[in-house]
């Protein structure tokens, strides 16, 4: 090997190496919180919970539980993916709900990953919510304080199925797909839907705030450029992660908890009405 070559391969090893250090320290010793302010008015303080998959935060999820009670919220919600697709014991999930309602009122949505769990499997996963004192909310809406609450379930196909490798989904959702599995929506609405993707349609059903995830914040994240790829395979996802509005319709998305990520740290998101 050449002098050249060995500069240019010291050059490229450095930060690689780098590169490599870091990304494990976003992705197993970072737990960061976003905050947001929203024109809802009648939003409690709430903190966020989106795709935390398989990812552990010290043994018995104590850091996440310790870092949720710290923002002293009055609402917890869980925007999809709680679990992975292959699991098949929820004792762990059922313990960190328990600590969560211990907090403040739970209240759980699906993803696409419960939505792809065996049967057997799946109604392990709704025993242990069901257990912990959560509340899953399987297409329904309910009255909490001064709002209601929406949480939108949809099956498989509308995450898989078309476009590349399939990664897509079959069917879109519209607002009359809302309309046909919650009904109308009724005033002061937060919607908890996985897929932000579809926001439009959540703007026309008349959600005035809704929570998603889904993107893990575009996986790596650049700046200046953001998200880079969906979890459908598409390239700069219009909605990876933040605060997006739509005339009086505004969606947060978390860049979630779980899942491998670049320049892209797991996040809470603690969400709050504006100040006057």
């Amino acid at each position: 090997m050449n002098i050249n070559a060995k500069k240019i391969g010291l050059a490229l090893a450095v930060p690689t190496a780098l590169l490599f250090s870091w990304s494990l320290v976003e992705n197993h010793g970072l737990l960061c919180v976003s905050r947001y302010e929203t024109d809802f008015a009648a939003m409690p303080r709430t903190v966020q919970i989106s795709d935390l998959h398989k990812r552990r935060f010290s043994r018995g999820q104590k850091r996440l539980i310790r870092t949720v009670a710290a923002l002293e919220p009055e609402l917890i919600v869980i925007t999809g993916d709680l679990v992975s697709r292959t699991e098949l014991d929820f004792h762990e999930t059922e313990s960190l709900l328990k600590e969560l309602c211990a907090i403040a009122t739970v209240i759980v949505a699906e993803g696409n990953h419960e939505a792809d769990l065996s049967p057997g499997a799946y109604a392990g996963f709704r025993d242990a919510v069901r257990r912990s004192g959560a509340r899953l909310l399987d297409n329904e809406i309910v009255r909490w304080g001064d709002i209601c609450i929406a949480g939108l379930r949809l099956p498989p196909t509308y995450y898989r199925g078309g476009g590349f490798l399939a990664a897509r989904g079959k069917y879109e959702c519209t607002a009359g797909t809302l309309w046909d599995r919650l009904g109308s929506c009724p005033p002061d609405t937060l919607l908890l839907a996985h897929n932000p993707r579809w926001f439009p349609a959540y703007a026309e059903w008349g959600a005035r705030l809704t929570l998603s995830g889904h993107i893990h914040g575009g996986i790596v994240r650049l700046p200046g450029i953001g998200g880079i790829l969906s979890p459908e395979r598409t390239f700069f996802p219009r909605y990876a992660k933040g605060l997006y509005s739509d005339k009086d319709a505004e969606m947060i998305v978390s860049g979630g908890l779980g899942k491998p990520r670049l320049f892209n740290p797991p996040e809470l998101c603690l969400i709050t009405p504006k100040s006057d």
